[in-house]
């Protein structure tokens, strides 16, 4: 048997440290831990803050595994090098969205192995073939790249998994979600789709030159015909790389799902988010499902898992909360929430409009227009929720004219009942349409101007929890407030912080009792 795999999780971590999304624990590392298991092979997640700044917690480990986006390429390189000053033997694997860009990641990184694309059968032929204990030929394993002396070599794609792979035969590590320092208190993600039905494209002419020919496959009535793109330009919207790498979408069925959620939940875990590109898309069509609209969500499919995870007792009993996140505005529907709220309760979907000009959505690839993001939030208000919007500034195609149409559209958004304006900096992801433009300074005046309105905002609804008592699950020490502890809401809300010191996973109740900034609020124990 091997010996013992340490798997990190770099997953948004930068140059070294996460500034956000703290309370975030992402199920690739997990899903890397399940094959493991199913190979009997020992391991154990740290995240990479844990293994780059403390002593001696690589000890007792011969083998590296490594998760990491694109943007966690510092990080990464800095923790096979100081892996290699203890470890001259053991293998390093890499994988995960950083995979994206495989010659850099080769030459810089220079892993035993680079696992590219889904991971799953890729890590499980290489466990079969005993890469971890003898040298076996790489050049016969498809979907990863590796060195040949000075030269990196990147072998022929995998196919994609099935529906039935990613329900039956690969399945997350449940136990493994105890390594995670405050994971009672994080937001635990549970894959239930993987790929995006996005398959528009952007119009915007291309860095190299390429631009839409007007073929209109992309508005093709055959789900086939809207995976062509003669000239070869990635499907889905113009900065996401999600549809070019991952594919259509595929649903895990809804009793692989359930069981996750349930021994997560019998472990201690108390949020509960359910992952997808667009959850809408949930067992919505047959595949390959390339429409982004069309056809409606399945109500059906979605009711049924929905209800089961809330028989569950903990979500049942109010002591645990489960969440969705990403939502497409053109499948929004009175009747998808009333689903959401006979089953849900209180949630906070998240819907990307990106920019407020029609004309700038069409040219990035994005489906639907500013209107149907309007008109889901007002439905999602009348139903009792309080929906997330989240916009990009920097985008490929912004000019000063679109800036204040996306100005304008916040604040409709916000008189719709809005409950925050999230708003995210381009990036030029590899694989996306847009990887070869350049990304925003942060001294731009269009992105400025969109900060600065979104904060005045977020700033001003916070007002409105003054006051309030939230429950909540204490979490980890404030690193900015000596004596302080960072509290999350039990269900969808506010970041908080209170004097004193709690256990990760305690549940309190905070009553709020000032605004800290746009995205933190201070209270104190009642």
């Amino acid at each position: 048997m091997s010996g013992q795999v340490l798997i990190v999780d770099a997953l948004s971590v930068g140059s070294g440290r996460r500034g956000s999304s703290r309370d975030s624990i992402g199920c690739g590392p997990r899903t890397v831990a399940g094959v493991m298991e199913t190979h009997a092979v020992p391991c154990r997640i740290k995240r990479a803050e844990d293994v780059l700044f403390a002593k001696g917690r690589t000890r007792g480990f011969e083998h590296l595994a490594i998760s990491a986006m694109t943007m966690d390429l510092p990080a990464t390189l800095s923790i096979a090098t100081q892996w290699r000053w203890t470890h001259p033997r053991g293998r390093i694997i890499v994988g995960g969205p950083i995979a994206s860009r495989p010659h850099d990641v080769l030459t810089e990184i220079r892993p035993d192995v680079l696992v590219i694309g889904e991971g799953e059968a890729t890590l499980d032929e290489l466990l079969l073939a005993g890469f971890l204990e003898e040298n076996i030929d790489l050049a016969q394993i498809a979907g990863i790249g590796y060195m040949n002396g000075s030269s990196p070599v990147v072998t022929e794609p995998r196919k994609l998994l099935s529906a039935a792979d990613i329900s039956i035969r690969y399945q997350p590590s449940r136990i493994r979600i105890v390594d995670y320092p405050a994971y009672q208190a994080s937001r635990v993600y549970v894959e239930a789709i993987r790929g995006c039905s996005n398959f528009r494209r952007t119009s915007l002419t291309l860095p190299d030159g390429r631009k839409c020919s007007d073929c209109n496959n992309c508005d093709s009535a055959d789900p086939h015909e809207r995976l062509d793109c003669p000239e070869n330009i990635p499907p889905g919207c113009g900065f996401c790389s999600v549809p070019a790498v991952w594919g259509s979408p595929r649903s895990r069925s809804q009793q692989s799902i359930v069981n996750e959620v349930r021994e997560l939940l019998d472990l201690g875990v108390h949020r509960v988010v359910l992952e997808a590109p667009g959850f809408l898309d949930y067992m919505r069509g047959s595949e390959p499902l390339t429409d982004p609209c069309h056809p409606p969500a399945n109500l059906e499919a979605l009711t049924k898992l929905l209800k089961e995870l809330k028989s569950l007792p903990q979500l049942s009993e109010g002591t645990a909360h489960l969440s969705i996140e990403n939502l497409k505005a053109c499948l929004f529907t009175d009747a998808v929430a009333d689903v959401f709220t006979k089953h849900l309760g209180d949630t906070a979907p998240n819907i990307g409009i990106e920019t407020g000009s029609e004309q700038h959505m069409r040219q990035i690839g994005k489906c639907g227009s500013p209107q149907d993001v309007v008109r889901a939030v007002r439905i999602a208000k009348a139903h009792g929720m309080c929906p997330y919007v989240y916009f990009i500034y920097g985008l490929p195609g912004e000019s000063l004219a679109t800036v204040e149409e996306s100005v304008k559209l916040m604040h409709q958004l916000d008189k719709a009942g809005a409950a925050r304006i999230i708003m995210y900096g381009f990036r030029a992801l590899p694989g996306s349409a847009f990887e070869e433009f350049q990304e925003p300074n942060m001294r731009d005046p269009g992105g400025e101007r969109l900060r600065k309105e979104a904060n005045h905002i977020n700033r001003r609804k916070k007002e409105t929890y003054v006051g309030r008592v939230i429950r909540g699950i204490a979490a980890e020490p404030s690193w900015s407030r000596h004596g302080y502890t960072m509290v999350y809401p039990l269900g969808d809300g506010p970041l908080m912080t209170v004097h004193g010191g709690y256990s990760p996973g305690a549940i309190v109740n905070v009553k709020v009792m000032e605004v800290l900034s746009a995205g933190l609020l201070g209270g104190v124990v009642v």
